[in-house]
């Protein structure tokens, strides 16, 4: 539910009559799941941020991966040709505009 409200549009620093914001408000209800999910979306800096953190970091591997392999810390070949094509030889709007499909858990 927290996710839906999120994505509509739910503000984080909504308040109740007590002065209480969601999180706080999922923490007294030993609502942990929710109040993690909702401190993690803040720290993020929103719901788009947070959504889109996993395809940012992804992105932020494929830029440091060159790096990566020439001090030996990522393999020099990868096991699936469209992988390493995706990763090594894609262009960065290609690579961007693939992550746009690519669904994390965050997108469930």
């Amino acid at each position: 539910m927290c996710k839906l409200l999120l994505s509509r549009g739910a503000s984080l620093d909504a308040r109740d009559q007590d002065g209480d914001d969601p999180e706080t408000l999922a923490r007294v209800c030993d609502c942990t799941t929710a109040a993690d999910l909702l401190a993690a979306v803040r720290a993020a800096g929103g719901w788009l941020p947070w959504l889109d953190a996993p395809r940012t970091e992804l992105l932020a591997l494929r830029q440091r991966l060159p790096a990566l392999r020439d001090r030996g810390r990522a393999a020099s070949s990868a096991s699936v040709r469209a992988h390493e094509w995706l990763f090594l030889k894609a262009p960065d709007d290609v690579f961007s505009h693939v992550l746009a499909f690519w669904r994390s858990p965050r997108d469930d």
